[in-house]
């Protein structure tokens, strides 16, 4: 396998993959409607302009099998977070954009990362109070990806949930040492970490992030948005390249181009 160049923090968990833990909450609240709305509704044509932004390479990929799933059968992708993880956060918002592009998302909850990567990590910088998005009760509806959220802790790292043993055998391909956040793009790709740093979230609510989205001049759109073309190219591989309309799109025709080769 190939990685692209990386230089994202690894988040080692707190917990064995195979403990067992009821599933309470992680400390997120329902998202509002406008933030919904702003989320899902992410013009084409920004995503298009954005391409991939200001975003560097320090960003990890990893190519697994680079194939489509078969015929009639759904890409799975998989994320796994961590509540108190600024990181987890600042990724949140591009799998949640790219999950729109591909289906249809609700119950999206928001989520402050709190001071527990600082105070308790002791992680310099700490990125105190990042805002991102939580799925611990979200439901997806798609014809062509399933959606398989893992919230591991919660803002005091206290176990949420345990990936079962497929979830966690799949994010082992391309993460062995229990870092986060991952994503699994329907086994044709494996990401980790945000390819921006929560920094650039610092002071901003959630609202007012997901309020500029849709500019591809704001502060987050380069950033965000970028990375929702990578994780898109990456996905359509896994998708056959369907939807069509999604998968030829400009933004992330030149997302794939950045895609590790077999």
């Amino acid at each position: 396998m190939r990685k692209t160049v990386v230089s994202a923090l690894l988040l080692a968990a707190l917990a064995p993959a195979t403990a067992l833990a009821a599933k309470h909450s992680d400390g997120s609240t329902p998202a509002t409607t406008s933030i919904v709305t702003a989320v899902s509704s992410v013009p084409a044509a920004t995503l298009d302009s954005v391409g991939l932004g200001k975003l560097t390479k320090e960003y990890t990929l990893t190519r697994l099998s680079g194939m489509a799933v078969a015929p009639g059968t759904k890409a799975t992708l998989i994320s796994e977070n961590a509540a108190w993880c600024p990181h987890c956060a600042a990724n949140s918002w591009a799998v949640a954009i790219t999950l729109e592009r591909f289906g249809t998302l609700s119950g999206l909850r928001v989520i402050d990362s709190g001071t527990y990567f600082g105070k308790v990590m002791h992680a310099k910088p700490s990125f105190p109070h990042t805002q991102g998005l939580s799925f611990l009760d979200a439901h997806y509806a798609s014809t062509l990806v399933a959606f398989e959220p893992i919230v591991l802790f919660d803002r005091k790292g206290k176990r949420v949930e345990t990936p079962t043993k497929a979830q966690a055998h799949a994010i082992k391909a391309f993460e062995p040492h229990g870092g986060f956040p991952a994503v699994d793009l329907g086994g044709a790709f494996g990401a980790v970490g945000s390819a921006f740093s929560p920094g650039r979230l610092a002071g901003l609510s959630a609202a007012k992030i997901a309020g500029e989205l849709a500019s591809p001049t704001s502060a987050v759109a380069p950033y965000i948005d970028a990375q929702a073309n990578i994780l898109t190219a990456a996905l359509c591989v896994a998708t056959g390249q369907q939807p069509a309309a999604v998968c030829s799109a400009p933004g992330v025709k030149a997302a794939a181009a950045t895609l590790p080769a077999a």
